[in-house]
């Protein structure tokens, strides 16, 4: 009795799944890239501080950034003082605990800053961290 070779079909590669998974990767990614860009925070030449501390709970706290010319900068979106305000208040609103870090430049005038510290007062802010770093 003689038996035959089986005939084993040669595996078809699908294409169109794997193009699908690369597409949903890459919008992935730029969506991704795109929000960590958004969070980003502007630097600045913070004054220097005998006794700086850092808070606790860096997760409940919007940073918020004056220029040395004193333009406000929410993340990376530059803000009027009403935009501020407004931005501020529903953050606010929708997390009543959250606390306010301003990151100033050193060469930052106080004219300039006061403000800023006004529109937070307004908004409803309970904390205000004013930030430093400790020098030597």
């Amino acid at each position: 009795m003689r038996l035959r070779k089986r005939e084993h079909p040669e595996a078809d590669f699908q294409m169109a799944p794997m193009i699908d998974m690369v597409f949903l990767l890459l919008v992935f990614f730029l969506y991704a890239g795109t929000l960590a860009r958004a969070d980003r925070v502007r630097e600045v030449d913070l004054p220097e501080s005998a006794e700086s501390r850092v808070p606790d709970n860096p997760a409940h706290r919007v940073t918020l950034s004056l220029d040395a010319d004193g333009t406000a900068w929410l993340g990376a979106e530059s803000l009027t003082l009403p935009q501020l305000g407004l931005r501020l208040e529903r953050a606010l609103t929708a997390q009543p605990d959250l606390s306010v870090e301003v990151r100033a430049d050193r060469a930052t005038p106080y004219g300039k800053i006061r403000p800023v510290l006004d529109a937070c007062a307004q908004a409803g802010a309970s904390e205000v961290i004013y930030a430093t770093f400790q020098g030597n």
